[in-house]
């Protein structure tokens, strides 16, 4: 498949000083392999002591790889706006999250840096 997608709902967001789109998709059903592959799956999961979300990449079964050439860097999270924390990884670690939620502003944001392919986001 060629990596040559229109991202309609792209975003411009500033990441580390350089400015670059957040890439989204907005209907599971019809969207491409490569679409699904770096978008974020979270779990929400109620606890004893509030909500965690669990975060991957990929749904709908379709993984994203880890090499040293094509890799998720990072993944991080937001209540609303208010920042839960960030993951760093490397080509050899799954790219897996978990993050304590608040609930303060309903709803919450997670996005992944894939090297080569931007900076993809679910929202929940």
């Amino acid at each position: 498949m060629s990596n040559d997608v229109s991202f309609d709902n792209a975003v411009t967001e500033i990441n580390e000083g350089v400015a670059q789109e957040v890439h989204s998709i907005e209907d599971v059903e019809t969207a491409s392999d490569f679409e699904l592959k770096h978008t974020p799956r979270l779990e929400v999961i109620e606890g004893s002591k509030g909500q965690t979300v669990k975060v991957g990449i990929g749904l709908k079964g379709i993984t994203h790889p880890q090499t040293e050439e094509h890799y998720i860097e990072w993944i991080r999270a937001f209540d609303g706006t208010e920042p839960l924390g960030t993951v760093s990884f490397g080509p050899a670690d799954a790219p897996v999250a978990e993050f304590e939620v608040k609930r303060t502003s309903g709803q919450i944001v997670v996005q992944a840096l894939c090297n080569l392919h931007g900076i993809w986001e679910a929202r929940v």
